[in-house]
C-alpha cells in the first residue's frame, strides 16, 4: 500500500498548485477567509500544519503573522519558498506530528487545512495532534480545521469519479473506494506527450473522519468549538484556547 508522503512525492507535488486553479486565486481566498474569521487582529506565530506550496502560510504572513510552515513534502516547500520571497515564513521539513520540536513561543493561530487531517495513519495521531495543538497555543488562541466529509457520505457507482482540474496538456482525475475506516482515493494524472496521453495512476489512504467526533476530541484537549460549518464543501471548525 502506497503512502500519502510517497503518493505527495511521486505523484500530486507536480501538480499540486495547478490542482487549485490559479495560486494567486487559492491565496486570494484565503486570504479573504482569515479576514472573515478577523484573525488579522492577532499578531505574533502562526503555525502552519500541512503547508503544502503556502497557500495558508503566504495570506498569514502577509496579515502580519511570523509564520511556521511545515509539510513532509521537499517540492512543495521548495516552491512555497520562492512564492513567499522576503515574508517572514520559516519552513520545516517534517511530519506534522513532529511539530511541538520547532515551536519556540506559544501560537496566536494554529491552521490544518486542505484536507491534511485525513492525511494521518489513524484517529489515534489525530487526538495526539489536537493535544499537542492545545500546548502550542497561547491564551485566546484560535486552531482552524478544515477536511472533507468521507464519514456521513459514501458516494455510490459513477459519483466516484470526479474531475479536478484540467487543461490542454494535464487531465487530473479522481476515484474514491470506500472501506470501513478509510477511503482510498486513486489521483488518475493523464499527460499530454506529444500526440499521446501518457496515463500515470497512483493511490493512497485517507481517513473518514466524523465531525461530531472531531468536535469531542477537541473540547477533551481543552479546546472550544467557536465555529462548525461547511464552506466549499470542506467541514470547518474553528476552536479556541480559553
Amino acid at each position: 500500500m502506497n503512502t500519502v508522503k510517497n503518493h505527495y512525492d511521486q505523484q500530486l507535488a507536480s501538480v499540486y498548485s495547478w490542482m487549485a486553479g490559479t495560486p494567486e486565486g487559492a491565496l486570494k481566498r484565503n486570504q479573504d477567509f482569515f479576514r472573515q474569521l478577523r484573525i488579522d487582529s492577532k499578531r505574533g506565530l502562526a503555525i502552519d500544519l500541512g503547508t503544502g506550496s503556502g497557500f495558508q502560510s503566504i495570506p498569514l504572513a502577509e496579515l502580519g503573522f511570523s509564520v511556521l510552515a511545515i509539510d513532509f513534502c521537499a517540492a512543495l516547500l521548495s516552491e512555497l519558498s520562492d512564492r513567499a520571497k522576503h515574508l517572514p515564513i520559516r519552513t520545516v521539513h517534517d511530519d506534522i506530528l513532529n511539530f511541538p520540536h520547532y515551536v519556540e513561543e506559544p501560537a496566536q493561530i494554529i491552521v490544518c487545512m486542505g484536507d491534511t487531517l485525513t492525511h494521518l495513519e489513524s484517529l489515534h495521531s489525530i487526538q495526539s495532534l489536537l493535544l499537542n495543538v492545545e500546548r502550542a497555543l497561547a491564551i485566546g488562541g484560535n486552531l482552524i480545521l478544515t477536511f472533507r466529509d468521507y464519514a456521513s457520505v459514501e458516494l455510490q457507482g459513477t459519483q466516484r469519479f470526479i474531475p479536478v482540474q484540467s487543461d490542454q496538456s494535464i487531465i487530473l482525475t479522481c476515484f474514491l473506494e470506500y472501506h470501513e475506516d478509510t477511503v482510498e482515493v486513486y489521483d488518475l494524472l493523464h499527460r499530454k506527450d506529444g500526440e499521446q496521453w501518457i496515463l500515470s495512476v497512483s493511490s493512497y489512504p485517507k481517513l473518514r473522519v466524523d465531525r461530531n467526533w472531531v468536535c469531542d476530541q477537541l473540547q477533551k484537549a481543552g479546546l472550544q468549538v467557536v465555529q462548525n460549518e461547511m464552506i466549499n464543501g470542506m467541514i470547518c471548525l474553528v476552536a479556541q484556547k480559553l
